[in-house]
């Protein structure tokens, strides 16, 4: 009579432990492909990533991912981020500021206009012009933002606004940036929650997933624990900062909505996103079970 085989479950990239099948999720929010993405859960560390990561993932970010406005359309976008601005400064009043993933530049308009030196890493090659010829700052063009910032001079403050789940090797940028800060310096880092109300609910269809551009949803006592481990400690760790309560709002919002859809019922969608999320508060903003949060790290 044979013997069973063992089952085999993949082992979790972030802390090694053995994952199960989450669920399968469609690229909802931008509807680029009809393929199937498969994300598996650690039991340990409690994170959630991808198993099938596409080879052409760039496919997944077309060129209207960005929007590239003036100067002047860019700090009127950055006002009602200001909120960001002020997480750093509560953590360093200056020097240098290293971005990873701007995007567009409505932090890195803010950190200039604040007086901090800054720079930044970024995989989009017209972003990356756009920075270089609109804000006059440092960009590097890398897809391995590890790897680039480990040829960067130190800095007083690194920050990942969203960034940190499209990476491969998420693990690596913490390293590096260990590295590169100075001491006492912060690295700030928000990020989506797997812990979160909306993600328990909704499984694949929560828009965070955000299949497959979102490789990683990163737990923040896995986050914590890896940044211990580089020297990295945990001063400031929250989900109801403007931010955080912005993302509640875009989950429901984008649940709702539909790529393509008209101005008119975009507003509409959005209108009710942020009713139900005002619905919801008294359960996601409790108990760190928001859609994203927001922690900050200082290097001892």
């Amino acid at each position: 009579m044979e013997r069973d085989l063992p089952t085999v479950t993949a082992p979790c990239p972030l802390c090694g432990f053995p994952t199960d099948a989450a669920f399968t999720a469609r690229d909802r929010n931008r509807a680029i492909s009809d393929l199937t993405f498969r994300y598996r859960r650690c039991a340990a560390c409690r994170s959630l990533h991808l198993e099938n990561v596409p080879q052409d993932l760039g496919a997944y970010y077309p060129p209207e991912y960005y929007s590239l406005p003036t100067l002047d359309g860019l700090r009127a976008s950055a006002v009602i981020e200001r909120y960001r601005l002020e997480i750093v400064r509560r953590h360093a009043d200056g020097g240098r500021l290293t971005e990873i993933g701007p995007g567009n530049g409505v932090f890195a308009v803010q950190a200039i206009d604040a007086g901090f030196e800054t720079a930044a890493i970024e995989m989009d090659r017209a972003a990356c012009e756009y920075l270089r010829a609109t804000l006059g700052i440092e960009v590097i063009e890398s897809a391995a933002p590890e790897l680039a910032l480990a040829t960067m001079p130190p800095s007083r403050a690194i920050v990942a606004w969203h960034a940190l789940e499209h990476l491969p090797r998420p693990w690596a940028l913490l390293e590096a940036a260990a590295a590169n800060l100075e001491r006492g310096g912060a690295l700030v880092v928000a990020t989506p929650n797997p812990r979160a109300f909306g993600l328990r609910v909704l499984g694949p269809r929560w828009p965070h997933v955000d299949a497959p551009r979102h490789l990683f949803l990163i737990d923040h006592g896995a986050l914590a624990g890896r940044a211990a481990a580089l020297g990295l400690e945990v001063i400031e760790l929250t989900d109801v900062d403007q931010g955080g309560l912005h993302w509640n709002a875009f989950a429901w919002h984008f649940l709702l909505r539909r790529p393509g859809w008209s101005h008119t019922a975009e507003g509409l969608a959005h209108l009710a996103g942020h009713a139900i999320a005002g619905l919801l508060a008294p359960v996601e903003r409790r108990g760190l079970r928001g859609a994203a949060y927001t922690i900050v790290l200082r290097k001892r």
